[in-house]
Parts: structure tokens; C-alpha cells; sequence
């Protein structure tokens, strides 16, 4: 006959419970901060979008300056908030009518003379 399963599925070992405990105290601090960053984040894009009155600079800025704030806490990796803002400032920027980019059209420089080379001297035999 086989084995009844066991009911109780979670950590087991003193350390394993200490993690559990850990983690629990870790989302009480991240999950604010993760929550905030998504609100000013889905908030500066209503603006950005014309579904919600307000001035669009500012949300972005808001947004962004939470999302700084969930990466220096360890809510959200530091590449994902550069991420997150990158996109979200290029969307503001896209309906503005400004670009960050550089323009298509740039005025190239003046190519330069190819360098001259050094005379050489044969030896004389």
C-alpha cells in the first residue's frame, strides 16, 4: 500500500522557517513601494494618453522619481526602473512632439586631409 501524502507542504527546517519569516518582513516593506511606483507609473500614462487632466511633465517625473525610490529599496531591480522610465519618458516625449533622440538629419563635419606620411629614407649602398 502506498504512503498517505503529507498535508503540510511548506518550509520545514529552522533556517527554511527564518527565510519564511525573513521574506514576510521584506514584503511588508517592498510591496508599498512596488504598489507606488505602479500607481504614479499607470497614472503619468492616463496623462501622457489625454484620459486625465493634468500637467504630463510633472506625472513623469513623479513616476520616475518613485521608481528611483523602489530600486533603492530592493523593490524592483535598478535596470528595470531604468527600463520602465526610459519607456515611459519616450512616450511623453512622443506625444509632445519632442524626440530625446538626436535628429535624423545632422549636419556631418568636414572630412579632414588623410594625414601625410613621414618621408622614408632608403639606405644608400
Amino acid at each position: 500500500m502506498g504512503k498517505t501524502p503529507r498535508k503540510y507542504k511548506g518550509a520545514r527546517t529552522p533556517q527554511s522557517l527564518k527565510e519564511v519569516r525573513a521574506s514576510a518582513r521584506r514584503n511588508a516593506v517592498q510591496q508599498p513601494q512596488r504598489s507606488a511606483a505602479k500607481s504614479l507609473v499607470a497614472n503619468a500614462l492616463e496623462v501622457i494618453a489625454g484620459k486625465k487632466a493634468g500637467d504630463a511633465a510633472k506625472a513623469v517625473s513623479q513616476a520616475a522619481s518613485a521608481l528611483d525610490r523602489a530600486a533603492k529599496k530592493g523593490a524592483i531591480h535598478k535596470n528595470a526602473a531604468a527600463r520602465r522610465k526610459s519607456r515611459l519618458a519616450k512616450k511623453a516625449a512622443g506625444t509632445t512632439g519632442k524626440t530625446s533622440a538626436a535628429p535624423a538629419v545632422a549636419k556631418k563635419k568636414a572630412a579632414k586631409p588623410a594625414a601625410k606620411k613621414a618621408p622614408t629614407r632608403k639606405a644608400a649602398k
